[in-house]
């Protein structure tokens, strides 16, 4: 049985009895909100987890998110007040919330925009996890006796004394008051009400745990990721209207959910504008534009996403929808150190059926347990000097990040298996420098919230690394190295389907 899972139960009573050891209080009225209806925008954004810093005063409460020097205006219901006025100074906040424009006068018009908190995580004065998000189900208590939990993605594991155990879960069920995680021989439940275990803690669950043996009381806290951070990255796209100038559109969507924009005609003085971003649907992401250079205004654009392209048809300007031309304004995501635009140089990728690729690729999904469908594009290039070419197989298996690359080394029975690398974009450089016999390959990263630019992707003698993102960053590509995928094609949008006839 893995282990890592029991490690982050010891890490989980660690989190949770920082914070206080005593019994935990009655359920607390914590107003949990759905008023996303009244937020005087166009389109009703989704609630999404925020984490930082809260600040609660009689006038005023602002909130700072990790990692970001953004201060903004924090929008509470009486009860939620009243909770913060309780733990007394700042404290550390997890919360889901959204954003909308602030007033034109009064206290919050000098914040770039209010942040409303529908529902309560965690506030707390003892701890600061900012730099690390959860991404598991935590729980505590001390009911009947000392025991904690953590459910990931795939195990449900428990500690107390004379019952611990680690099982695979066998079902879950979350709706918008109660969550419910199902494993053999135990079930845990999470009710959204308000649980203490300190005074300096607050919790937005309460937890109750049965297992075969006992049934234990306590409190929970939901993951604090961000799970709309696969928006964050750069976009930018290039129009021209008759008689005018070319113009370049830059959009930043900032991993704390600020955004910028730019427009830069050229030849022209660049225009600033700045604001936030947040999700509004599964595919669709609104940037709320509140100041253009020093001036206040509120500027709301919904762009939808196609592959790593963001497209808006409108904007509603200080209440006025304009239309943004027939196409539309359209931004690609910037990845490596200049847009992602098709290179007519190097190696295409190729969408035509070949049996021996088909075979190799049959064979990878086999010994992986894994079954299709898949859609891919693929090439042919020597990358270790041994006279025999290697197999490189871009697939449609994609995120905001890019997709993911198949490497088959190739010798006289054909191609094997080598590397898999995810969030690859392409073009690829395949550079002049050499690692263990084998080129260097050049990866453009971004989106899914990594920066823009090219990383360096080494042969360490077995394989290529997973995650260009985490390889060493390279020096600006010169043009001289070979561009592998250069027509700049993915298989999201042209590619042959493994078995279709």
């Amino acid at each position: 049985m893995q282990r890592p899972h029991r490690l982050l139960v010891i890490a989980t009573a660690s989190l949770l009895t920082l914070v206080g050891c005593t019994s935990s209080k009655g359920p607390i009225e914590l107003g949990h909100r759905s008023d996303t209806l009244d937020s005087g925008l166009s389109h009703t954004p989704t609630p999404f987890m925020l984490s930082g810093m809260v600040s609660v005063s009689p006038e005023t409460a602002s909130f700072t998110p990790c990692g970001s020097q953004k201060q903004y205006w924090l929008n509470l219901s009486h009860e939620q007040r009243t909770a913060l006025d309780q733990l007394g100074g700042p404290v550390y906040g997890e919360f889901e919330g959204f954003f909308t424009p602030v007033e034109s006068r009064g206290f919050s018009a000098d914040y770039p925009a209010s942040v409303t908190m529908t529902r309560i995580n965690l506030v707390t004065t003892e701890l600061n996890s900012c730099a690390q998000p959860r991404h598991a189900v935590l729980a505590d208590g001390q009911s009947p006796r000392m025991w904690s939990a953590a459910v990931g993605e795939h195990n449900m594991a428990w500690e107390s004394d004379g019952d611990s155990q680690e099982v695979p879960l066998t079902g879950k069920q979350m709706d918008d008051s109660t969550a419910h995680f199902r494993a053999r021989n135990a079930a845990l439940t999470l009710t959204a009400t308000g649980c203490q275990q300190s005074d300096t803690t607050l919790y937005g669950w309460r937890a109750t745990l049965k297992t075969s043996q006992r049934t234990y009381q306590g409190c929970a806290l939901m993951p604090s990721y961000d799970h709309s951070q696969h928006w964050a990255g750069e976009y930018q796209g290039q129009s021209q209207s008759p008689g005018q100038p070319v113009l370049t559109t830059q959009l930043t969507l900032l991993p704390d959910h600020s955004a910028i924009t730019t427009y830069h005609p050229q030849g022209e003085t660049v225009t600033k504008e700045t604001g936030v971003w947040q999700p509004v649907g599964e595919n669709q992401v609104q940037v709320l534009t509140t100041r253009s250079g020093e001036q206040m205004v509120v500027s709301e654009r919904i762009y939808t996403r196609n592959g790593f392209t963001l497209t808006a048809s409108e904007e509603t300007f200080n209440g006025n929808t304009y239309s943004l031309g027939h196409d539309g304004l359209t931004l690609r995501l910037k990845v490596g150190d200049a847009v992602n635009v098709s290179n007519q140089t190097g190696v295409k990728g190729s969408a035509e059926k070949n049996p021996r690729v088909e075979q190799a690729l049959r064979d990878y999904l086999r010994d992986n347990g894994q079954a299709g469908p898949l859609t891919y594009r693929w090439l042919t290039h020597d990358l270790n000097q041994d006279g025999q070419p290697e197999l490189l197989v871009l697939t449609d298996s994609c995120g905001s990040g890019g997709c993911t690359l198949l490497v088959f080394k190739g010798d006289a029975q054909g191609w094997q298996f080598n590397s898999r690398m995810t969030l690859v974009h392409v073009p690829l450089l395949l550079a002049r420098s050499q690692s263990q016999g084998w080129h260097d390959l050049v990866v453009p990263v971004g989106g899914g919230g990594a920066p823009a630019g090219h990383h360096v992707m080494r042969f360490d003698g077995q394989r290529y690394p997973l995650n260009p993102s985490t390889a060493p960053r390279a020096p600006k590509p010169d043009g001289s190295d070979t561009a592998l995928f250069a027509d700049g094609i993915y298989a999201t949008q042209q590619g042959v389907v493994l078995g279709e006839e």
